[in-house]
């Protein structure tokens, strides 16, 4: 069984304790909520956004942490630095109970990223007929993972893409999710999706080359209509997709390698 856990230390509410100590079991009365983010070359990208998302996911769950959000950048350093880890996801997990009490930790998680032949190349999809209760917020949703994680593993597939109870497509399991058409692009509205941080700076690079943008999910049925699709995510970054079920898509869509090429230049631009 792969670990859920990477380096010597983690943090937990205020303090770096040993690995050895880490429980990462979750019981149904716990409520868990998490943010994941990417560090590179010692930069955390997009920190800022995380952990606004993470103070996000908390409101929509009702939950107040005892630690403040904006305190967390600090305390984030001291972990970095205890592992000396330069590259990796980072898991922030605050986990509340039933009886009040709450616990903070702060983590190096296994990671994996597309191969440079699924960046070029694409990779397959299967439908999950799964909605999820808060889309809005990361909220730790066993049912819907356990079924993802399923799938993936039965059918040999990269990502499961959630169908909603009007077989419309939302996101993915774990990313989020666009349709190109011609020269639009399609991604379902803000409200029915968690708000993907790489998902909004793809956004913001499609409004500024001027191109069409659609909020609407996209009925099963219409998939066939698509030229191609990719997903995004804090790992995959954007990564095409050539196959869903039985419909196949173009990986090399010149659409997917413009939106790639801005994206990498926008993180490039973090990196210096």
């Amino acid at each position: 069984m792969q670990s859920v856990i990477l380096g010597q230390y983690f943090l937990m509410d205020r303090t770096l304790k040993s690995v050895n100590f880490f429980n990462s079991a979750i019981t149904n009365e716990e409520v868990c909520i998490y943010e994941v983010f990417r560090i590179q070359k010692n930069t955390p990208l997009f920190i800022e956004e995380h952990l606004k998302r993470l103070e996000n996911s908390l409101r929509i769950a009702n939950q107040k942490p005892i630690i403040r959000i904006s305190q967390l950048g600090n305390r984030l350093k001291m972990l970095y630095a205890a592992n000396n880890i330069s590259d990796g996801n980072v898991k922030l997990d605050f986990r509340f109970m039933p009886d009040g009490e709450q616990v903070f930790m702060a983590y190096f998680i296994p990671s994996s990223y597309p191969t440079e032949e699924q960046q070029q190349k694409g990779i397959k999809c299967s439908l999950q007929f799964s909605e999820r209760h808060h889309p809005n917020a990361k909220i730790y949703n066993p049912d819907v993972r356990e079924k993802a994680n399923t799938i993936i593993e039965q059918r040999h597939v990269y990502e499961t893409l959630l169908v909603n109870s009007d077989n419309c497509l939302t996101e993915g399991s774990r990313s989020n999710l666009f349709f190109i058409n011609g020269n639009t692009l399609i991604t379902a509205d803000d409200s029915v999706v968690l708000p993907g941080i790489m998902r909004q700076h793809i956004i913001s690079i499609i409004e500024n080359l001027g191109l069409p943008l659609e909020y609407r999910c996209l009925p099963v049925e219409d998939i066939s209509k698509m030229e191609a699709a990719f997903i995004s995510g804090t790992s995959p970054r954007l990564l095409p997709i050539n196959q869903i079920g039985e419909y196949s898509l173009k990986a090399n869509h010149p659409l997917l390698q413009q939106l790639r090429d801005e994206l990498e230049k926008d993180i490039a631009a973090r990196l210096k």
